[in-house]
């Protein structure tokens, strides 16, 4: 019980990073293309699968699709689906991989895929966008986003993991 505590305390703690990226220009970086930024607010919902399991990534990833709606013109399901599976994606990624530092970062590249490519993806199915006008955004802000996820949520991780104890059961 205490273990599920923890989980909601790191969730709650995971979601204020994210309003706080959410809110400042901390969660973009300017990059010369269409959509003017790469993100780096899906951060913490991996940090938050990987550490705390597909249910925390989950949460936290609602909590970013909550703070960014107003991205989407309304549009709930390219706002909310790939959010939601970010961290989850993450984590049995990582557990899938064994759970090591090489598993680290392919899950930070996985979850990053899940949100760049399932928003961009989602928007041309849409319509909002024609393939031609994702790929430069994909290739640019992808590239970038991927490269910071690998090179921020390792080191983050390893200290999580010594700090923070959320132990798995076979349930997960």
């Amino acid at each position: 019980m205490v273990v599920q505590y923890r989980r909601f305390l790191f969730a709650g703690i995971l979601g204020a990073v994210t309003v706080v990226l959410s809110l400042t220009p901390l969660g973009l970086i300017p990059v010369p293309n269409l959509s003017t930024y790469a993100t780096t607010m899906h951060i913490p919902a991996i940090i938050g699968g990987i550490v705390g399991g597909p249910l925390v990534g989950a949460l936290v990833g609602c909590i970013l699709a909550i703070f960014t709606m107003h991205l989407f013109l309304g549009n709930l399901l390219a706002c909310f689906a790939p959010r939601l599976l970010i961290g989850v994606v993450a984590f049995y990624v990582w557990r899938l991989l064994g759970r090591k530092d090489f598993g680290v970062v392919v899950a930070s590249l996985a979850g990053t895929a899940t949100n760049t490519a399932g928003v961009l993806g989602l928007m041309v199915l849409m319509g909002y966008f024609r393939f031609a006008q994702v790929v430069p955004i994909f290739l640019l802000n992808g590239t970038l986003e991927l490269l910071l996820s690998a090179l921020v949520v390792l080191p983050i991780v390893r200290v999580l993991r010594k700090v923070v104890r959320l132990d798995f059961d076979s349930r997960h």
